[in-house]
């Protein structure tokens, strides 16, 4: 499709996201010793959901029918990794590896780059390595993680939480939101190239992504809504990557129409119009007491086309 025959604006859709089911983490994991759950990504594998948390480097696994009272749910310790917390977790199917992200890290150099963490099925530490992308700031940095086999070759995918992937101010501006796209080559991921979200996906922060066929899924913290997109068939270049606009999709408000799900981080798809969000700690003193009601908990969506 020419770009000239692509529309506008996004489309904003709200309240066409259905809570289907929700749980705080703490309610799922009754015998845990661990007093905060700051989930930040989630990936679904095998009818069981994956989250890691920003607060300490081991994992939660529970089954996608969430039931406080019946659930069975495992916190899964690992040991090895550079990490003390996660930002995000994807899964590469063909070689079996987890892989999970520190969002900025100093190399010996004293720069900051993202840095993975690489699990075996069983999460057993295999490496850690560097993604070739130098950040501004460690907490602006990378946030959303997903992995990609096209053509033959491997590929990381990497979402800036800050617009332009600045920090401060220009961060905030709305209108370009970015993807790190990174390759497998010998011995290191190299960056090759940034994706752009269309000008018109108007979020002032990005906070994880998830790919599924052609469509691409980022989520928005601030503003408690998602995009999805999808790829052209056979795009020309990065900069003509997506078929349209796509759509926004915004989470549930209150009566007021306020904010209630204050603190998305994590988004991955369970099956076609049902996908899975974690949401960290609320901030205390910056944010309203309305957001604890949602916070460190896991939720399940349904997607209503319109």
């Amino acid at each position: 499709m020419s770009k000239k025959n692509k529309r506008s604006k996004v489309d904003i859709i709200e309240y066409r996201l259905e809570l289907l089911a929700e749980a705080k983490i703490k309610d799922l994991l009754k015998d845990s010793k661990v007093s905060r759950y700051e989930a930040s990504g989630i990936q679904y594998k095998d009818n069981h959901i994956y989250i890691v948390l920003d607060n300490i480097p081991h994992l939660v696994c529970i089954s996608k029918d969430i039931d406080a009272t019946s659930t069975v749910a495992n916190l899964i310790k690992v040991h090895g990794g550079k990490g003390t917390g996660y930002e995000d977790i994807t899964y590469d199917s063909l070689t079996k590896r987890w892989y999970c992200l520190n969002e900025a890290d100093k190399t010996k150099s004293g720069v900051l780059k993202p840095r993975i963490d690489a699990y075996d099925n069983s999460f057993k530490f295999i490496e850690s390595f560097w993604l070739d992308f130098t950040l501004e700031a460690d907490n602006k940095g990378m946030e959303g993680l997903s992995h990609l086999h096209y053509r033959g070759k491997d590929f990381i995918l990497g979402l800036c939480e800050g617009n332009a992937c600045k920090s401060g101010k220009k961060g905030r501006k709305p209108g370009k939101g970015r993807i790190q796209l990174f390759k497998h080559a010998p011995n290191k991921w190299e960056h090759t190239g940034t994706i752009k979200l269309p000008k018109s996906v108007q979020f002032e922060d990005y906070s994880s992504l998830d790919i599924q066929n052609r469509y691409v899924t980022v989520i928005s913290q601030e503003s408690s809504a998602i995009w999805v997109g999808r790829v052209s068939k056979n795009p020309n270049s990065l900069d003509d990557l997506w078929e349209d606009n796509g759509q926004v999709y915004l989470f549930p408000r209150d009566k007021d129409g306020k904010i209630i799900f204050c603190n998305l981080e994590g988004i991955t798809w369970i099956k076609k119009g049902i996908f899975s969000v974690v949401s960290d700690k609320t901030k205390r003193g910056k944010q309203s007491k309305r957001c604890k009601q949602k916070d460190q908990s896991i939720h399940i969506f349904k997607l209503h086309k319109t």
